[in-house]
């Protein structure tokens, strides 16, 4: 009785809401054949790949500098060979975003973790091409490009699975996507450099391209049997999307509070040495203060965006992060520099950056559904992974650069200030979007 009164309904339509209606329908139906135990361990396979991901990333800094200086690398060749990857991430996510309707989500799950796990395994051996620069440099960014091709793919599909499974729970999600990556980035070095005094070059590359592997046959059971119902957005929806000023500038926002921690990265060691006096050895416990905090406020605001709306945790997560700038030096007209005083800075840092990246994704689909673009969620989330993956790596990228860049012509504490600035006036730039969205409404109503 009820399947002959929706088929009814859905001929008594246009052929365009006949099609959103099917769409709509098949959708429900594939939610009732996702057991809850399954889903739930679809997702807490994709958050382990999420932490070998950043562990991958961070796991270079201890050894990789120095095999790749005993070859006759410049060190600007290994930023170069270190950056490869984020930057293939920044250009591709837009692409798979794009096209992840076509290829299938669960597909590029699949073949991303697979990528990934032969990509990091292989890096392991490029230690065994002799002697020449040329050839072991030429390797290294073949197989960096593959790690970011493979990390394109995972965070566009990982974020539109994780929506699919969890439509009502955005924050939650991306709360825990945030802290088991955050927990990779911030142990990464710790485990490279273990494994490296255990086993050379080869054993972190092994151990970790070995965890991928290993998860693809669970990875492959868990999965929904068939790929989430998408239909692939025209031309024209995806220009909508990319023209909005909303979007682009909370995608803006995605790009600052990755930088916010990347800033650190060629800046905080050198100043906590020369003028702080810190011994070197000390500093990698002083670095965990930022990632530590991201982690935890991670865990609090996913919930707190899902209850109370995504936008006015960004603008907080903006201007504690950018308030967190002026004391992390301080600033010449604060005080004068204290251990302690930039330690805690540095975790509010963290703090905000998190309070920031987190609800953005959420964020950025309501924005997209408020477009009117003709397209349901399930169809707007692969677009919208893809531009924030290339957001949350061009964060990446630009926070070393930027910071690197300023200090090198500035000291740390004014670089510093000028970074808070920024984030500052990003901060009131979305307070002032969202006091006029709202003053648009009310009018419409």
């Amino acid at each position: 009785m009820s399947e002959s009164h929706s088929d009814t309904d859905i001929q008594s339509h246009s052929d365009t809401e006949r099609a959103s209606l099917l769409l709509k329908t098949s959708v429900s139906t594939q939610r009732k054949h996702f057991p809850r135990l399954k889903n739930v361990l679809a997702f807490t396979v994709c958050c382990f790949l999420n932490f070998v991901l950043n562990c991958a990333f961070s796991i270079l800094g201890p050894f990789f500098p120095i095999e790749a200086a005993q070859k006759g690398v410049s060190y600007t060749v290994i930023g170069s060979i270190v950056s490869a990857s984020p930057l293939c991430v920044v250009i591709l996510s837009p692409f798979f975003g794009y096209y992840g309707s076509s290829i299938g989500v669960r597909f590029m799950l699949l073949i991303s973790t697979l990528l990934m796990g032969v990509s990091f395994s292989l890096f392991g051996l490029v230690s065994k091409i002799g002697e020449e620069g040329g050839t072991f440099v030429a390797f290294c960014f073949i197989l960096r490009l593959f790690q970011g091709t493979g990390t394109a793919m995972f965070f566009t599909s990982s974020y539109a699975l994780s929506t699919a499974l969890y439509p009502k729970n955005i924050g939650l999600v991306m709360g825990l996507l945030e802290v088991s990556g955050g927990m990779g980035f911030a142990i990464g070095p710790a485990v490279g450099s273990g494994l490296y005094e255990l086993g050379g070059f080869l054993l972190p590359f092994v151990v970790i391209g070995a965890c991928p592997l290993l998860l693809l046959v669970p990875l492959y059971i868990f999965l929904p049997n068939s790929d989430i119902p998408v239909q692939r957005l025209s031309s024209r929806a995806v220009c909508t999307l990319l023209r909005s000023v909303p979007m682009l500038c909370i995608a803006l926002c995605n790009v600052l509070a990755l930088a916010a921690l990347g800033f650190f990265t060629p800046t905080l060691s050198p100043f906590l040495v020369h003028k702080l006096n810190v011994r070197v050895a000390r500093t990698g416990l002083i670095f965990l203060a930022g990632p530590v905090m991201y982690i935890i406020a991670a865990l609090v605001v996913g919930p707190l965006s899902d209850k109370f709306g995504p936008r006015p945790f960004i603008i907080f997560g903006l201007l504690v992060c950018g308030s967190g700038y002026f004391f992390v030096g301080p600033a010449d007209f604060i005080t004068t520099p204290r251990l302690w005083l930039t330690i805690a800075s540095f975790a509010l840092i963290g703090f905000g950056a998190a309070f920031t990246f987190v609800p953005a994704y959420a964020d950025m689909l309501n924005i997209a559904k408020s477009l009117d673009t003709g397209y349901n969620l399930e169809s707007l989330t692969t677009v919208v992974s893809g531009i924030i993956s290339s957001a949350l790596s061009c964060g990446d990228l630009s926070g070393p650069f930027v910071g690197g860049v300023l200090t090198d012509y500035l000291d740390f504490q004014t670089s510093a200030v000028i970074f808070g600035e920024v984030l500052l006036a990003q901060g009131l730039l979305v307070l002032l979007l969202t006091l006029v969205e709202r003053h648009f409404r009310l009018k419409d109503v």
